[in-house]
């Protein structure tokens, strides 16, 4: 009697645990596919298959390189700026060529950013995602170079998740969708001799909107939005320049205010975005560094700047 009761559960141990591997073969392969998409989903940034995804990166030669992901149009732009293009360093670290940014920064530990910032400030190119020179890959890279890039990356700001949605839509699109502009083979810079003594180049007067209209938004030129800055950085010009950005992206600034400073009623030290469109106030609030605030009274967006903002940009 025993013996066969011992035997029925022998069996009956046999069958839960055929059940049981069954399941982990089924089950655990999805689950763990459904959790990596989760961790992938979360990881997610600034790619959203529709918006515009910007990228500043250094090449090995020196040059700089701003590439436009485009999803709306299918379309990958790549502008290049000559290493030697003397340009005003962002923070207020005086005039240098751009090819000795990305080493500035990284002297000064503030990383790719300070290409990036220097980059919007002298180009009015709303960036502030960066990379090493890896990011090539994007534009004319093989896929071992592309995959490389988003599994190995040298240094950037750019999550896991947003490189590899950047690396497949690289892949997706064809040569013909890939288009390459050189600055300086073009009208858009002059050369010229530098304060070292040696030749350069320096910007041909103001930046042409034949530049700039790669770097429109779609959720300002669509809506339409109004802006309003007010300005109680003390120094002339850096409010105008913030507006001038705003406004190759598709914003309409109506009016730039001067606050007297000392302004008791005026409590923005630095930099603040506040809007009812939560989506367009993130979108500023990364490009300069501010912070956000909800809602504005009589505008679309309202962009306060302090004393600290002008010291940093």
């Amino acid at each position: 009697m025993r013996s066969a009761r011992r035997r029925a559960l022998i069996e009956k141990k046999k069958k839960a645990g055929k059940v049981t591997g069954l399941l982990i073969k089924i089950f655990l392969p999805i689950i763990i596919v459904i959790g990596f998409f989760l961790v992938l989903r979360s990881d997610i940034r600034y790619w959203n298959g529709h918006d515009k995804f910007i990228l500043a990166y250094r090449l090995e030669n020196g040059d700089a390189a701003v590439s436009v992901l485009d999803p709306k149009l299918s379309e990958l732009t790549t502008l290049v700026i000559p290493g030697d293009t003397k340009v005003d360093v962002a923070r207020n670290y005086g005039e240098l060529r751009i090819k000795n940014v990305w080493q500035l920064g990284a002297n000064e530990k503030v990383g790719g950013g300070l290409l990036a910032e220097t980059v919007t400030q002298n180009f009015l190119f709303p960036v502030f995602l960066w990379s090493d020179s890896d990011a090539k890959s994007l534009v004319g890279g093989n896929l071992g170079e592309i995959l490389h890039f988003i599994f190995f990356p040298k240094s950037t700001n750019v999550s896991f998740s947003d490189r590899l949605s950047a690396g497949l839509f690289s892949l997706k699109i064809q040569d013909l969708g890939k288009s390459w502009l050189d600055l300086g083979k073009n009208q858009f810079l002059v050369k010229q001799i530098l304060n070292d003594g040696q030749t350069g180049f320096v910007l041909n007067g103001p930046v042409s909107p034949r530049l700039t209209v790669y770097f429109s938004d779609n959720d300002f030129a669509d809506k339409n939005l109004r802006v309003i800055i007010n300005d109680a950085t003390g120094i002339p010009g850096v409010a105008d320049e913030v507006g001038q950005i705003i406004e190759v992206m598709g914003g309409k600034v109506i009016s730039v205010n001067k606050i007297i400073s000392g302004d008791k009623n005026y409590t923005v030290s630095d930099c603040r975005v506040s809007g009812n469109d939560l989506k367009v106030v993130k979108k500023v609030a990364d490009i300069f560094y501010c912070k956000t605030d909800k809602g504005a009274a009589s505008v679309d967006l309202t962009i306060d700047l302090g004393q600290g903002f002008a010291k940093r940009f």
